[in-house]
């Protein structure tokens, strides 16, 4: 918004008195000055409204007040107010009013100014909390609609043919039809009846049991459809649609005044923008329309912040866990808008800065935290930068970090992070995109192994719609199988004696949308402990490792020695005799490379906040079809009682994959689960 000379002078004239707030920790620029937020104390500008009063004590009390700031000549209210009695009634009305706690419009509820910390003889968490992702809404989906036209019309699969756009997804692209609530294991997005039924479910069954709400993004439906392309109006309204779904599902109660509505935490999926996969750096309109659908759900002392980048953080446990929400977008090498995690300008290196500043002060605190977004940390689908920060990070903090949960890919596995990868990908520090120039033109084709995609003049300028754009970049052209081949060598690379300390697991949940089956998953989570448990813990916590250093092992030696020749020399007679040693300078060693810090100890089970188990649940979308009957979602598996895992430690999943690729059985089990028991897990697409 402009402002005008005088309103711009008064505000230059008291930043020497207003401190500055910094949402991350980097050298400061001319850009990055320009978002730095003063931090003015809201108190000064607080309207409080005097109990009590009419409208003209409450107007003479306030010109009092200015009046003797100024030092001018004492008003006739200056000089009532010098009687004790009016003094004291003064007072005691301004003390109830900062007493009584605030109402809030946002929650419907009364809520105090900071926080409550904490209390676990009051608290009401459950212990439990939800993670949703990839409902991918669909208004133009039809029952009895053809799945090569993408349930849009009813034709036969020959006629859709050339409306279909090429899309690297899993799910069938022809040979059947649109049920009520969905087609399982095709390219089909969701009916509103399914997102309706998945909400009526979680009202009934998950309201009163969960603490908050973990979202990831894409509310908005696929562009698979050429006679129905999508405009940035139909994924705004998608988008609102969803959001007030939540709002609604998740409304206190109004019996009850004091409650508030539990935290729900989103992130920003690859198919909520237009175009999909695109975002420049921030501020955008992009942004600015999400600061406003989401405005109950992000906090007020986190907008600023939301709209330079789209990510935030929220204290869904005030004091104990935090949630950060990243924009991984930014992240995203299908992003052609930007350029990894790198250079100082860019929005991803910018993201990452507050991100490390976020954790240090969570660390500080003592506080647990999840990170969450859209699209999961891969080696195939971030940046090669970003990808070995985003492993920096997550191991430098995994005695903050306790989860790493994510969407985007519609299946259900877990992949590691590892301390090798700091080392594999040192080569490629500082260099986000490698290009190959094909010296009989001017195109240039990145080097990612996943997909030719061509840039006509410099890396800014690759298309947004080529076909070869592939969504699902993890699979590349051979589908699942291509995917599982790199998965299970991962698994296959732990050794047996693995350092604890240079793991870091990540949580991929699969989706709502019906790619194989709709999905839900309910965590449960590590409430109050007791004081000799914390004691114990310092028991559990693995020793730490070796120093490794960021840009690889120091080759250098630690001592210089002098050789023989001149230590000694030859006298007239060919004997050996010491020199005598000369008054002369050592040579300086030469300064050795910044050592990484070691890897912490990670968080152990019994930290507040601490993952122990979750349940997953499932709709049979083809019973639900041919029963014609509202979908109701039921237990598919449960880590503990299924997997065996006695929480979600990195050693227990590290077992897990040891057990995955040693047993047949337990790998069968295992991709069964992963495409949502559709019962194609060898299928290619």
């Amino acid at each position: 918004m402009e402002q005008d000379s005088s309103s711009f002078a008064a505000h230059n004239s008291r930043r020497a008195s207003i401190p500055i707030c910094r949402h991350y920790a980097a050298p400061i620029t001319a850009r990055r000055a320009s978002r730095l937020t003063p931090c003015i104390d809201t108190n000064e500008h607080l309207q409080i409204p005097f109990h009590g009063f009419s409208s003209a004590s409450a107007t003479t009390a306030t010109t009092t007040t200015t009046t003797t700031t100024m030092k001018t000549r004492p008003s006739r209210a200056t000089r009532w107010l010098k009687h004790g009695s009016a003094r004291l009634l003064v007072a005691c009305c301004v003390l109830s009013c900062l007493l009584i706690p605030t109402f809030s419009s946002s929650t419907g509820g009364i809520v105090s100014a900071q926080p409550n910390p904490y209390d676990p003889e009051k608290s009401r968490l459950r212990g439990h909390f939800l993670h949703i992702t990839d409902i991918h809404p669909d208004e133009h989906y039809i029952t009895g609609g053809s799945i090569s036209s993408s349930c849009h019309r009813n034709t036969t699969d020959d006629d859709d043919e050339e409306d279909r756009l090429t899309m690297m997804r899993p799910g069938r692209r022809d040979g059947g039809y649109g049920g009520i609530y969905g087609a399982s294991y095709s390219i089909c997005d969701s009916p509103f009846t399914l997102a309706n039924a998945t909400f009526d479910w979680i009202d009934k069954n998950l309201i009163g049991t969960i603490d908050f709400v973990i979202w990831t993004g894409d509310n908005a439906r696929h562009d698979s459809d050429n006679e129905y392309p999508r405009t940035q109006k139909e994924i705004e309204d998608l988008n609102r649609e969803i959001a007030n779904r939540f709002l609604e599902t998740f409304a206190p109660d109004k019996d009850d005044p004091y409650q508030q509505r539990i935290p729900i935490v989103p992130s920003i999926g690859n198919n909520d923008v237009y175009p999909h996969n695109i975002m420049q750096a921030g501020p955008n309109r992009i942004l600015q329309h999400f600061s406003e659908i989401w405005a109950e759900f992000i906090p007020e002392s986190q907008f600023h912040t939301f709209q330079h980048g789209g990510y935030f953080h929220v204290e869904v446990v005030p004091g104990k866990i935090s949630i950060l929400s990243l924009n991984t977008l930014y992240f995203f090498n299908q992003n052609a808008a930007v350029d990894g995690c790198v250079d100082e300008d860019e929005p991803g290196t910018d993201q990452m800065d507050w991100l490390m500043v976020e954790l240090e002060s969570l660390r500080r605190r003592g506080m647990t935290a999840y990170l969450t977004g859209h699209v999961p940390p891969a080696r195939k689908s971030y940046s090669p930068s970003c990808y070995v920060r985003y492993t920096d990070i997550a191991l430098r903090y995994q005695d903050v970090i306790v989860g790493h949960l994510y969407g985007h890919a519609n299946i259900d596995h877990f992949f590691i992070l590892s301390q090798a990868t700091l080392l594999e990908d040192e080569g490629r520090r500082g260099r986000d995109r490698i290009a190959e120039f094909d010296s009989d033109s001017d195109e240039i084709s990145i080097g990612q192994g996943n997909g030719q995609i061509a840039l006509t003049s410099g890396r800014k300028a690759r298309s947004w719609d080529d076909e070869s754009d592939h969504e699902y970049d993890p699979f590349t052209k051979l589908g699942l199988s291509s995917y599982l081949i790199e998965l299970w060598e991962q698994y296959a690379d732990i050794p047996k004696r693995a350092k604890m300390t240079d793991y870091a697991i990540v949580n991929v949940s699969p989706s709502v949308v019906p790619t194989y089956n709709p999905t839900l998953r309910v965590y449960t989570y590590q409430l109050a402990i007791e004081k000799s448990a914390a004691k114990r813990s310092l028991s559990l916590s693995p020793p730490l490792p070796l120093d490794i250093e960021a840009e690889g092992y120091d080759d250098e030696e630690d001592e210089e020695y002098e050789s023989f020749a001149d230590e000694y020399e030859v006298d007239e007679q060919g004997k050996n005799k010491k020199k005598k040693k000369k008054d002369k300078k050592k040579k300086p060693k030469k300064p050795k490379k910044p050592k990484r810090p070691a890897n912490p100890p990670a968080a152990p089970p019994i930290t507040f906040g601490f993952p122990l188990n979750y349940t997953q649940y499932w709709v049979n979308l083809t019973q639900a079809n041919a029963e014609a009957k509202k979908p109701e979602y039921t237990v598919e598996y449960r880590s503990r009682e299924d997997w065996g895992l006695q929480n979600l430690s990195v050693p227990e999943w590290l077992g897990l994959a040891k057990k995955i690729v040693h047993s047949e059985k337990v790998k069968a089990k295992y991709t069964a689960l992963m495409v949502v028991l559709t019962g194609t897990e060898n299928d290619h697409y």
